[in-house]
């Protein structure tokens, strides 16, 4: 009731041309140009990271500020949609999409409780509607309170600041040589379509997409895909709108 009563004060309007109805209205959404460019890290767990656009961009710059600041869950679906496109377009066998796995970058319970969503997870949960990809948001977990990374600048404290900070959560940790999760240790996938029978699986064959809003210097995506890397997964990939 209250979004309504919000809603009919400050009527929703597309930040790109003041259209109503619409944070983003369609003909502004096609006018955000893809990023073509795919990052490569060979010698790197973090093989590659797709991005979606540029941070030039000044409607995206717009929308992802007011996604992630102005706390506005709405634009999570035209933002997500961007993401799925990019992904979408850089997937040559679209039948290989059954091989990867949404991870969202978790937050800590205090900005969780502070925020109120994860950002990231919203994120993930459009690119899995749009691409049909399952996502997994209870494999990773935050344990450590740190800085924002907006608010750091050099990299080497950037790496500094997230190094740690996440761990496997619970039996997950317990894995065998060949990277299979016995049966009492397998997990559910938040939107309940796979895993919900609690069957063994193996990781060895799935390549994990980290998804998260903005990467700088990828430290965050970087120390995350080194704690999951001990499930042996085939490869870990990072997904993001924008480098910063």
């Amino acid at each position: 009731m209250w979004k309504t009563i919000f809603n009919i004060i400050f009527p929703i309007s597309c930040l790109g041309c003041n259209r109503e109805k619409e944070f983003i209205c369609s003909d502004c959404f096609e006018k955000i140009e893809m990023n073509e460019k795919l990052y490569f890290d060979k010698t790197d767990i973090l093989k590659k990271t797709f991005v979606a656009g540029h941070h030039e961009d000044e409607l995206l710059k717009q929308a992802i500020y007011r996604y992630k600041y102005d706390f506005i869950k709405d634009l999570a679906k035209p933002l997500g949609k961007l993401m799925s496109n990019k992904l979408s377009k850089s997937i040559k066998r679209k039948r290989n999409l059954k091989k990867f796995i949404l991870i969202p970058i978790p937050l800590h319970p205090k900005r969780l409780r502070w925020r109120g969503f994860n950002q990231a997870e919203l994120l993930a949960q459009i690119v899995s509607q749009e691409l049909n990809i399952p996502i997994i948001n209870n494999l990773l977990i935050r344990t450590k309170h740190t800085l924002p990374q907006v608010k750091i600048q050099k990299a080497f404290q950037r790496r500094q600041n997230v190094y740690n900070v996440f761990k496997l959560k619970g039996r997950a940790r317990k894995m065998n040589k060949k990277g299979r999760a016995s049966r009492a240790t397998s997990l559910t996938s938040v939107d309940g379509r796979v895993y919900s029978r609690g069957t063994a699986f193996e990781y060895s064959t799935k390549t994990f997409i980290l998804v998260d809003d903005i990467s700088t210097t990828s430290a965050t995506l970087k120390e995350a895909a080194r704690v999951l890397n001990a499930l042996k997964p085939k490869q870990i990939w990072g997904l993001v709108l924008t480098r910063g």
